[in-house]
């Protein structure tokens, strides 16, 4: 759009002018006369679903390959396959007094902690468990920060950066640099080459020796009195040793500084809010309130892309909040509120065919743009003829347009909507004012695949697991699995289902190979019932109780990056070492106690038959003696057999009163439970010791088994009469737990209460 780009080469400021250089400007201020805000590109992007909420603010790719992104309500991390939705409602607000921008994430620490900054507050994530930070200035301590922080920032290599009241500290190395005041707030910093770069407010850059911690150079970007159009909000992008800069204020801004000639250079200016920056080995974009600026980094030529094409066939129209490139060189695009976009370089082939139109006149299409026939043929109809597409197999050739002059020319079952067409090959047609723009997909894509795959989720017994809950009485995760190198299952928790995914979503079909040591022999490929939505899910049931490695990869190379978690599966209590130990012990005691029960039982055995030899010996020696006196004695007067009277010990009345008192008392107090010893003793006015030796000495039993009989007893008589519950029962009689009372009648009577009520002998 005229008027809201101004394309610079170079600045004006500081740096000189050479007549090469002043002809390729004159050359860049007359070319967007000559079609530089063209929308042609060959961009064709894919949405992405499943996000929590579709109002994208930043885009960060983490060390373990997924992408995070800040949301107006939180942070939604993909890991190629499905989103982990984080509420930011769950963590803690740090006051963050330094910063006045709007979104930016920044992770540190080798991928622990994810650090949010929004207007003037701080938010952390921890990764390992993916929890927001209940506390932010508690996890500012952990990380050596004993300061208050006004502002936060991370460099390349992931170590934090704080601004404080006295400037800026690495809390790692414990490196305090001084801060420019005059130069304003701290907007951006890089470092690079063993130096430090700051942005200022101001637009200049300070750098600065990381070992001496002595300022090199400063420079600025612009004028001083061009300092107000770009005061505001800032974003830096290093790529191939050089700085990219995007800067608002009254206006927005794109600089570029090259550190080796320490050097800035203005590449445009525009009307439009620039709102991020990403840089590929062949483009630089920025994402605008309007659309996306797409530069070439070699010539610095602008296009202004206000709508992006996708994969369905539409074309959006909206403002672009964010942009990132990830490791593989895709290009992911958040929006104001339409949720996430993918571009996937490896996908098609793009053809442009330009349309007839010298006079730079209107084109009227009389039929669809175009057509498909059940071989495939793809057809234009243009004012009412139909050429046939002939498409190369190098995509760096041109597609042939076959010319018909049959007009009438259709074919059977053929479809199009004029501005978007989509073949059944998965092609993608559209008809754009001045061309047709053809995007093919590839017979294959060949991807140097070197990505790690990612260890998304584990279900044990259909139950999925999730960090720092229990699950069966244990926490199996302390962190999230792809942060876990084992895990401790009990000997039931031996179904498993593991969840894989690949992070790099620039490879649309990826190849699994996995295996489970200790129970695969070898390494298995998946099948296509195994993947689903670029997702492993492979299920082992009854693994027996051992040790375990679970791996996985993404080539059957051996030198392939792969993930790998270690389980343990528990033996039962009863087949453990320690167990064993016990029952070897216990069998050793039980020959013993057996075979000392053996001799005793054998020694009293022969005790008795020596006591019966002895008896018998006797008896005969008496008898003996007897017919011997008989024999030398008189007849003796027949004397009367003497008849034993038993004897029989009777209670005195005296006793007989004592114990009917006793149960009298007990029976009072038949429905408390307390009514104890002490009770009873205080209640016959006698003591304990007294109670129970004339209680011994009357009945051989114990005070508290003479009340345990007497509550017994009345127990039985209710269960004969079927009246009333054991439950009621027990409290009835004065028993604490119907457990108890049915233990206590077991040792009685030899059967539990419910038997008794049916006859138990």
């Amino acid at each position: 759009m005229p008027g809201l780009i101004k394309p610079f080469r170079q600045s004006r400021f500081p740096v000189s002018f050479d007549a090469g250089k002043i002809l390729l400007l004159l050359i860049l201020i007359i070319y967007p006369a000559l079609n530089i805000y063209a929308s042609s590109n060959g961009y064709l992007f894919s949405k992405i679903t499943g996000e929590a909420d579709p109002q994208i603010r930043s885009i960060i790719q983490l060390p373990d390959g997924r992408m995070a992104f800040a949301t107006v309500s939180g942070i939604d991390i993909f890991d190629g396959t499905k989103f982990s939705h984080l509420y930011s409602v769950t963590g803690d607000n740090y006051n963050l007094t330094g910063y006045d921008g709007f979104h930016h994430l920044y992770v540190t620490h080798s991928g622990k902690y994810l650090w949010i900054k929004n207007r003037y507050q701080l938010q952390c994530v921890d990764l390992s468990t993916e929890i927001y930070s209940t506390d932010v200035g508690s996890t500012l301590r952990n990380c050596g920060v004993n300061v208050e922080a006004l502002d936060l920032f991370a460099d390349s290599s992931g170590r934090l950066w704080v601004v404080s009241a006295d400037g800026l500290l690495q809390p790692d190395t414990d490196l305090s640099i001084p801060l420019d005041k005059v130069k304003g707030d701290l907007l951006d910093l890089v470092t690079a080459d063993d130096n430090l770069y700051l942005f200022y407010r101001s637009g200049d850059v300070s750098c600065i020796d990381l070992k001496s911690g002595k300022i090199l150079y400063s420079l600025a970007a612009y004028p001083a009195e061009e300092q107000p159009k770009y005061s505001f909000t800032s974003h830096v992008v290093e790529a191939d040793h050089k700085f990219y800069q995007i800067r608002n204020g009254g206006i927005g801004g794109f600089f570029m500084f090259d550190p080796a000639s320490q050097k800035w250079s203005k590449i445009l200016e525009s009307n439009l809010r620039l709102n991020t920056l990403a840089v590929t080995d062949s483009d630089i974009f920025i994402s605008t309130t309007d659309g996306l600026l797409s530069i070439n980094p070699a010539t610095f030529a602008v296009s202004h892309l206000q709508h992006i094409r996708t994969q369905s066939g539409n074309i959006l129209a909206s403002e672009l909040s964010s942009i990132a490139v990830d490791k593989s060189g895709g290009i992911w695009v958040g929006t104001l509120n339409r949720g996430i976009f993918f571009y996937n370089p490896y996908l098609y082939n793009h053809f442009i065919i330009l349309k007839d139109n010298r006079n730079k006149e209107p084109i009227h299409q009389t039929i669809s743009a175009f057509s498909e026939g059940h071989d495939g043929t793809i057809r234009i109809n243009r004012n009412g003829k139909s050429s046939r597409l002939l498409f190369p197999e190098d995509p760096d050739e041109e597609i042939i347009i076959e010319e018909s002059d049959n007009a009438s020319t259709k074919y059977a079952g053929e479809y199009g909507s004029g501005a978007t067409f989509i073949s059944n090959n998965g092609g993608v047609f559209f008809s754009e004012p001045d061309s047709y723009s053809i995007f093919i997909p590839k017979d294959s894509i060949s991807i140097n695949h070197t990505s790690k795959p990612f260890l998304s989720g584990i279900l044990i017994n259909a139950n999925r697991i999730e960090p720092l809950k229990e699950y069966g009485g244990d926490v199996v995760l302390q962190k999230i699995l792809a942060q876990t190198s084992g895990i401790s299952l009990a000997h039931n928790q031996n179904f498993i289902t593991f969840e894989v995914t690949d992070p790099d979503y620039t490879c649309p079909d990826p190849k699994f190979y996995f295996m489970l040591e200790g129970i695969d022999p070898q390494w298995r490929e998946a099948t296509s019932a195994d993947v689903k939505d670029r997702m492993l899910t492979t299920t082992y049931t009854a693994i027996p109780p051992g040790e375990y490695t679970f791996r996985v990869r993404l080539s059957n190379l051996p030198d392939s990056p792969e993930s790998s978690l270690k389980i343990t599966i528990r033996h039962p209590w009863w087949s453990t070492p320690w167990a064993k130990t016990i029952y070897a012990i216990s069998l050793i005691l039980a020959v013993i106690i057996i075979v000392k029960l053996y001799i005793r039982r054998t020694k009293k055995h022969m005790e008795a038959e020596q006591r019966e030899t002895y008896l018998i010996s006797r008896i005969r020696q008496l008898i003996e003696e007897v017919d011997r006196y008989k024999s030398e004695s008189p007849v003796s007067d027949h004397q009367p057999e003497s008849e034993e009277k038993d004897s029989s010990s009777e209670l005195s009345e005296e006793d007989k009163a004592f114990i009917a008192r006793a149960m009298e008392l007990v029976e009072q107090n038949l429905d408390s439970p307390g009514y104890s010893v002490a009770q009873l003793s205080s209640d016959l006015c006698m003591d304990r010791t007294g109670l129970y030796r004339k209680l011994t000495s009357l009945l051989d039993r114990s005070p508290s088994l003479f009340i345990r009989d007497i509550r017994l007893r009345k127990a039985a008589a209710l269960l004969k009469e079927g009246a009333m519950s054991i439950t009621e029962i027990a409290e009835k009689t004065g028993f604490s737990s119907t457990s108890y009372m049915s233990k206590c009648f077991q040792e009685r009577y030899g059967c539990k209460p419910s038997q008794f009520q049916h006859n138990c002998p």
